[in-house]
Protein backbone atom coordinates (compact mmCIF):
# COMPACT_ATOMS: atom_id res chain seq x y z
CA UNK A 1 0.00 0.00 0.00
CA UNK A 2 1.34 3.47 -0.91
CA UNK A 3 2.24 5.85 1.94
CA UNK A 4 -0.46 8.32 2.91
CA UNK A 5 0.13 11.59 1.08
CA UNK A 6 -0.59 13.80 4.11
CA UNK A 7 2.22 12.12 6.10
CA UNK A 8 4.86 13.08 3.52
CA UNK A 9 3.46 16.62 3.37
CA UNK A 10 3.53 16.80 7.17
CA UNK A 11 7.19 15.75 7.16
CA UNK A 12 8.07 18.55 4.74
CA UNK A 13 6.08 21.10 6.76
CA UNK A 14 7.69 19.93 10.00
CA UNK A 15 11.21 20.33 8.54
CA UNK A 16 10.41 23.83 7.32
CA UNK A 17 8.85 24.88 10.64
CA UNK A 18 11.68 23.48 12.77
CA UNK A 19 14.30 25.10 10.52
CA UNK A 20 12.53 28.46 10.59
CA UNK A 21 11.93 28.39 14.38
CA UNK A 22 15.51 27.33 15.16
CA UNK A 23 16.92 29.97 12.80
CA UNK A 24 14.71 32.67 14.38
CA UNK A 25 15.79 31.55 17.86
CA UNK A 26 19.45 31.76 16.92
CA UNK A 27 19.08 35.06 15.05
CA UNK A 28 16.91 36.88 17.58
CA UNK A 29 18.38 35.79 20.92
CA UNK A 30 19.09 38.71 23.21
CA UNK A 31 20.18 37.71 26.68
CA UNK A 32 18.22 34.40 26.62
CA UNK A 33 15.08 35.96 25.19
CA UNK A 34 13.53 35.55 21.76
CA UNK A 35 11.45 38.11 19.91
CA UNK A 36 8.86 36.89 17.41
CA UNK A 37 6.90 39.20 15.13
CA UNK A 38 3.47 38.42 13.62
CA UNK A 39 2.42 41.40 11.53
CA UNK A 40 2.21 44.36 13.92
CA UNK A 41 2.36 42.17 17.08
CA UNK A 42 5.74 41.57 18.75
CA UNK A 43 6.18 38.97 21.49
CA UNK A 44 9.34 38.56 23.59
CA UNK A 45 9.87 35.51 25.79
CA UNK A 46 12.57 33.30 27.24
CA UNK A 47 13.92 31.02 24.55
CA UNK A 48 12.89 27.37 24.94
CA UNK A 49 15.57 24.71 25.25
CA UNK A 50 16.23 22.75 22.06
CA UNK A 51 14.84 19.51 23.54
CA UNK A 52 11.60 21.30 24.56
CA UNK A 53 11.27 22.84 21.11
CA UNK A 54 11.70 19.49 19.38
CA UNK A 55 9.26 17.79 21.80
CA UNK A 56 6.61 20.43 21.09
CA UNK A 57 7.12 20.15 17.32
CA UNK A 58 6.82 16.36 17.57
CA UNK A 59 3.62 16.63 19.65
CA UNK A 60 2.14 19.11 17.18
CA UNK A 61 3.05 16.89 14.25
CA UNK A 62 1.28 13.94 15.86
CA UNK A 63 -1.83 16.06 16.51
CA UNK A 64 -1.83 17.30 12.90
CA UNK A 65 -1.45 13.73 11.61
CA UNK A 66 -4.53 12.69 13.62
CA UNK A 67 -6.51 15.65 12.28
CA UNK A 68 -5.22 15.52 8.68
CA UNK A 69 -7.91 13.14 7.42
CA UNK A 70 -10.64 15.35 8.87
CA UNK A 71 -9.08 18.58 7.62
CA UNK A 72 -8.89 17.47 3.98
CA UNK A 73 -12.45 16.06 3.94
CA UNK A 74 -14.91 18.67 2.63
CA UNK A 75 -18.30 19.30 4.19
CA UNK A 76 -19.90 18.98 7.58
CA UNK A 77 -21.85 16.04 8.93
CA UNK A 78 -24.96 17.00 10.89
CA UNK A 79 -26.62 14.03 12.55
CA UNK A 80 -30.38 14.69 12.59
CA UNK A 81 -32.60 12.65 14.84
CA UNK A 82 -36.31 12.54 15.53
CA UNK A 83 -38.16 15.82 15.32
CA UNK A 84 -35.16 18.15 15.15
CA UNK A 85 -35.62 20.62 12.27
CA UNK A 86 -32.75 21.44 9.91
CA UNK A 87 -32.88 24.83 8.15
CA UNK A 88 -31.00 26.12 5.11
CA UNK A 89 -31.32 29.08 2.75
CA UNK A 90 -33.63 28.70 -0.23
CA UNK A 91 -31.39 28.96 -3.34
CA UNK A 92 -34.31 30.31 -5.41
CA UNK A 93 -35.36 33.00 -2.88
CA UNK A 94 -32.85 34.28 -0.28
CA UNK A 95 -35.72 35.73 1.79
CA UNK A 96 -37.04 32.19 2.49
CA UNK A 97 -35.73 29.18 4.36
CA UNK A 98 -36.11 25.49 3.65
CA UNK A 99 -36.95 23.31 6.65
CA UNK A 100 -36.45 19.54 6.80
CA UNK A 101 -38.44 17.94 9.60
CA UNK A 102 -39.45 14.29 10.03
CA UNK A 103 -38.68 13.50 6.37
CA UNK A 104 -40.76 16.42 5.04
CA UNK A 105 -39.35 19.50 3.32
CA UNK A 106 -41.10 22.88 3.60
CA UNK A 107 -40.23 26.42 2.49
CA UNK A 108 -41.15 29.41 4.59
CA UNK A 109 -40.08 32.25 6.86
CA UNK A 110 -39.88 32.97 10.57
CA UNK A 111 -42.65 35.22 11.89
CA UNK A 112 -42.44 36.22 15.58
CA UNK A 113 -39.98 33.38 16.24
CA UNK A 114 -42.15 30.66 14.62
CA UNK A 115 -41.62 29.03 11.24
CA UNK A 116 -44.49 29.84 8.87
CA UNK A 117 -44.79 27.71 5.73
CA UNK A 118 -45.13 29.69 2.50
CA UNK A 119 -47.74 28.66 -0.03
CA UNK A 120 -45.86 30.14 -2.99
CA UNK A 121 -43.27 27.98 -4.76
Amino acid sequence: MAPHKSKSILGEIEKAVVTKVVMKNVALKKGGATTVRFGSATVSATSPKQVELLRNVHTGRLALARAATKIVKAGVSLPVSGSVPLYRADPKDPARLIRELNGRTSAGVFVNGKFKISTRR
